[in-house]
C-alpha cells in the first residue's frame, strides 16, 4: 500500500475557497429530493392547455376516421403548417399508422376540407 502524500496546508488558498464557495454560511435545510417528473406534474396540474376547436372536433370523430383499434393508441395532437401531428402511445404503432396514412388523410380531406391538412406526422407521446 502506498503512503499518503504529505501535503502542505495552504491557509491563503483555504480563505479564497471559503469565500468563493460560501463555506462559512449555514447549511441549507434538508429537503426531500424529488424527480423532475413529479415536480412538472404538480406544476402542470393547474395549467390548462389551450386546444384548438378543430382539434377538439377531430378528437371526437377520431374513432370514426381511423377505427377503434388505432384510436385506442393514437390521438390528434395539433395542426401546424398544414400537417396534423398525431400522438401515438407506443413506437410499434407508428409504422402501422404510416401504412394507413393515405387512407386517414383522404378521410380527413373528405370530411374536413376547411382544415387543409396535407400530411400526417406521427409523434411518440
Amino acid at each position: 500500500m502506498e503512503q499518503p502524500r504529505k501535503r502542505k496546508f495552504d491557509k491563503n488558498r483555504w480563505e479564497i475557497d471559503r469565500v468563493r464557495f460560501g463555506l462559512d454560511k449555514p447549511l441549507a435545510p434538508h429537503r426531500e429530493v424529488r424527480s423532475i417528473d413529479r415536480i412538472l406534474e404538480q406544476v402542470m396540474e393547474g395549467v390548462e392547455r389551450p386546444e384548438s376547436e378543430h382539434i377538439l372536433i377531430l378528437r371526437d370523430a377520431w374513432v370514426k376516421l381511423v377505427g377503434t383499434q388505432i384510436a385506442k393508441h393514437s390521438t390528434p395532437g395539433f395542426i401546424k403548417d398544414w400537417a396534423l401531428h398525431v400522438r401515438v402511445d407506443h413506437p410499434g404503432w407508428i409504422p402501422e399508422m404510416k401504412r394507413n396514412s393515405s387512407i386517414i388523410l383522404s378521410k380527413l380531406k373528405a370530411n374536413y376540407p376547411s382544415l387543409s391538412i396535407r400530411r400526417l406526422i406521427f409523434i411518440l407521446s
